[in-house]
């Protein structure tokens, strides 16, 4: 099942997303994991992305830059939760270790909106519900050998992971200047060897737009409307 029929499922994700707003993040997904396209998908897509051609393999990297409300937390949410319940990743790692979903913000109060759509997610479905061993305030282990963590936006607190995804929240607000402690472009380097590891492992950022400097708006600047671009704007 793709993550786009999980949305749509009622005994899933459906009752999560009714009505017709969600149109557009439906398209989004099916770029996002390059699925097949209707004709109203693929207009949407070339309007937000600036591309002509739909893609012919899935995305491990992606920016969202997203005015306010538009629901890119649940969106956010249920991706991670798909990833987290749906993929198989014990052919890479070694005895006892665990795959990640990290969702990393600037605090941990903006990461826990985004963790509690997928705590809520899980619990509503008995399947997936059964799965959670271990949930606390910031962790959520489940009986696959993956672990769904939030995090600050620290360079050093994303060392040492194997990283299934990680969903950078309001990135455009991270600090990005080299007088920080924690420049965003230091974080994204820091996170980058924990998801070589896994096959497909996904980088998203996710943000409302803000200021034109940091690795959001580098991001943009280099790969929207870039039709070969492994990077979706």
């Amino acid at each position: 099942m793709n993550i786009v029929q999980a949305m749509r499922d009622p005994n899933l994700f459906g009752p999560h997303f009714t009505g017709d707003t969600w149109g557009a993040w439906e398209a989004f997904l099916d770029a996002l994991f390059a699925l097949p396209m209707s004709e109203t998908a693929l207009t949407l897509y070339r309007q937000h992305t600036g591309r002509t051609a739909p893609p012919a393999e899935a995305f491990v990297m992606a920016a969202l830059i997203c005015g306010r409300r538009a629901g890119k937390s649940r969106i956010l949410g249920l991706i991670a939760t798909y990833l987290s319940a749906f993929r198989d990743y014990t052919p890479y790692l070694a005895p006892g270790e665990v795959a990640t979903v990290a969702v990393i913000a600037s605090d941990r109060k903006q990461a826990r909106t985004i963790f509690r759509y997928i705590s809520g997610a899980l619990a509503s479905v008995p399947m997936l519900a059964r799965m959670v061993q271990d949930e606390t305030n910031e962790t959520i282990m489940l009986s696959n050998r993956v672990v769904i963590e939030i995090a600050t936006a620290s360079f050093r607190v994303t060392r040492g992971y194997t990283f299934a995804a990680v969903l950078a929240d309001e990135t455009a607000f991270w600090r990005s200047d080299d007088t920080s402690a924690n420049p965003d472009e230091e974080i994204i380097k820091a996170i980058r060897p924990g998801l070589s590891t896994i096959p497909g492992s996904m980088l998203l950022l996710a943000s409302s737009p803000y200021a034109k400097r940091g690795i959001l708006y580098k991001t943009f600047r280099k790969y929207w409307g870039q039709d070969d671009a492994r990077v979706l704007v």
